[in-house]
């Protein structure tokens, strides 16, 4: 039997209320189950990465065979190097400070990575790359990506998808439809990544690795986990990083 390859699934802190915590709020570390779900129907064993100290990626990176980086806060503008737009929501300086390491890292041990939603964005800042703060603000004609009158499971937009890129290979088709839950976007691709899909604004909907030979890198601004069960080409996504992460070498 071959060995499952063990994915990290980065994580945040929320402050929760339950009746375990006998009605004080309580600091606990939060992950979607979706992805470990998504993660174990793939053929991998998920774990989670608490948010730590950048000293401390190393050991993470070295521990997992692939790391998914998750949704959740806005990126903090201090990590691109601009000062705070008005629209920006609840940032964790903190996590983004771990999770930027954590990339460096993952790349340094040749680990496999998939980044979704604000790890996308965390991704490409990873990289010296810069997040547009507010879409619809800096955008006049953007479309709705932030959708409200469709569950997380259904698509609320298209995205085209670039005929040379990995991700075409991936899922083999030039136009998909996603779901978007996202008021920010990338702004400056960082050094060494490419763009792999667009919407029809123009906004950047994915990101992969200039370098073909490199180990598996893909960021997409949508969340495949949610809608693999209605399109076999979002967990052809997850397939192909958890194979990827399959051949990891310790």
């Amino acid at each position: 039997m071959n060995k499952k390859p063990l994915i990290g699934l980065t994580s945040t802190v929320m402050s929760i209320n339950t009746i375990e915590t006998q009605n004080e709020n309580v600091d606990t570390i939060v992950v979607y189950n979706k992805f470990a779900e998504t993660v174990r129907d793939a053929g991998g064993v998920p774990v989670v990465i608490p948010m730590g100290k950048p000293e401390e990626a190393d050991y993470y990176a070295k521990l997992c065979d692939g790391i998914i980086f998750t949704g959740g806060e806005d990126i903090s503008s201090i990590t691109y190097g601009e000062e705070p737009h008005p629209k920006v929501k609840k940032v964790n300086k903190h996590r983004d400070d771990f999770e930027i390491e954590l990339v460096k890292k993952a790349r340094e041990n040749e680990r496999a990575i998939l980044a979704m939603c604000r790890g996308y964005h965390l991704l490409n800042v990873s990289y010296g790359g810069t997040i547009v703060q507010d879409v619809v603000s800096e955008f006049e004609d953007s479309i709705n990506h932030f959708q409200s009158s469709a569950t997380r499971t259904e698509p609320s937009h298209t995205v085209t998808i670039d005929e040379n890129s990995k991700l075409y290979k991936i899922v083999g088709e030039k136009e998909v439809a996603v779901n978007s839950f996202h008021h920010q976007a990338i702004g400056e691709v960082g050094k060494g990544l490419r763009v792999a899909a667009r919407a029809a604004d123009g906004i950047i909907e994915a990101l992969e690795l200039e370098d073909e030979k490199a180990t598996f890198l893909l960021g997409t601004q949508w969340h495949p986990e949610e809608l693999r069960h209605e399109n076999k080409n979002m967990m052809a996504i997850i397939t192909t990083f958890i194979e990827a992460a399959s051949k990891t070498k310790k």
